[in-house]
């Protein structure tokens, strides 16, 4: 079976490669990658009436198998007619069936399940399905990319800073803007204020109302973009932004400044790596938009508040979701040396959070002088 090349996860640097719609392809894969008797395999099969094929994958020695036999123990328990996709199976065994927030790890690349699995992590294939699930999953993790660890440790530090940074802009943005408009104009300089004044002659709308309109004027290009065959959905997506951008402005629907704005959103949703992650992102900034509207700064400090409280409170097989920033003590605080922050790889000797205390270190130096702990 010829192997297909990464289309929703590509990189700079690194393997091109990316999984197959067939299990045993996609298993050949990584085990074409880690050559190691440890790595385990569990079968099992999903959906009375598919009977879909399913493999757990994890590195004996390196992974709690309590975590493991957690995963397992979930997916034993679907009781389904089918189960067509890894993405179907990923929704029934959530912990926290409420929360927006990705609670495994989807990704199409051999490479970065390979990665995974030598951390500590699990992995779940499924036949008929391109992707693996990964599993434990933290937020700091959603935000590296495959060939973090192939490039210089100075351009990844800043790159992950231009990551945290646009998860700013896609949640929050929209709603600092409304806020400001509508309740805080005095805290913008005064040449600014009468800018910001003079672009909105003219427009029939509140600032809360032409936020929307742009902000579902861009779900819409963007829906119908995905929908579309490649070389049209692109067409589509430029051209109909660059249209209806200039023609609201033109017919004073709106006010160039909040285009820029909702310009400036949707960039930063679009640099989050993981689209799952990007997606909740995209569903909490109408929130925050709302609140700004109707609350001003307060409510935007009001919406990240409960935000960062249900992040908190959220765990992925035992695991802080906001870990390595909280519980920074489980590992020593090594794993802050691979966080927004990445230090030089030859820095980097231990294993994350997921893995078993004994295994945690994974480079050794012969030379005494230069052992790291």
């Amino acid at each position: 079976m010829e192997i297909p090349k990464a289309e929703s996860e590509k990189s700079l640097r690194g393997s091109r490669e990316a999984f197959t719609e067939d299990l045993d392809t996609n298993i050949t894969l990584i085990t074409n990658r880690i050559c190691d008797p440890h790595l385990k395999r569990a079968d099992l099969k999903l959906g009375r009436r598919t009977q879909t094929k399913t493999a757990i994958l994890y590195l004996e020695d390196v992974a709690y198998q309590s975590v493991i036999d957690d995963a397992k123990s979930r997916l034993e328990k679907l009781n389904i007619d089918s189960i067509m996709d890894s993405g179907m199976a990923e929704q029934l065994t959530k912990e926290s069936v409420w929360s927006p927030f990705p609670q495994y790890q989807a990704t199409e690349r051999p490479d970065r399940v390979s990665q995974a699995l030598l951390e500590g992590r699990g992995a779940i294939l499924f036949d008929h399905s391109p992707e693996a699930l990964l599993f434990p999953v933290t937020a700091d993790s959603l935000f590296q990319t495959n060939d973090d660890y192939y490039r210089h440790f100075l351009v990844v530090s800043f790159l992950r800073l231009i990551r945290y940074l646009a998860a700013f802009l896609a949640v929050l943005l929209p709603g600092i803007y409304v806020a400001v408009n509508c309740f805080h104009p005095q805290i913008l300089p005064a040449n600014l204020t009468l800018s910001l004044a003079e672009a909105r002659t003219g427009v029939p709308f509140p600032v809360l109302i032409e936020v929307l309109i742009m902000e579902i004027a861009f779900e819409l290009i963007r829906e119908a973009g995905l929908r579309m065959p490649g070389a049209i959905g692109n067409t589509i997506g430029i051209v109909g932004g660059l249209i209806i951008g200039q023609s609201a402005v033109s017919a004073n629907l709106v006010s160039p400044m909040t285009v820029v704005v909702v310009a400036l959103t949707a960039l930063g949703s679009f640099s989050v790596p993981n689209e799952e992650f990007s997606e909740a992102l995209r569903l909490l900034k109408y929130g925050n938009i709302f609140l700004g509207g109707f609350l001003g700064i307060a409510g935007i400090v009001l919406g990240s508040y409960l935000m960062l409280l249900h992040l908190c409170a959220l765990r992925s097989f035992g695991v802080p979701y906001l870990s390595p920033y909280a519980a920074q003590d489980k590992n020593d605080y090594q794993d802050l040396r691979d966080a927004l922050i990445r230090f030089p790889l030859r820095m980097l000797v231990r294993r994350p959070l997921y893995a078993r205390r004994e295994q945690r270190i994974r480079m050794r130096w012969e030379d005494k002088k230069n052992v790291r702990k």
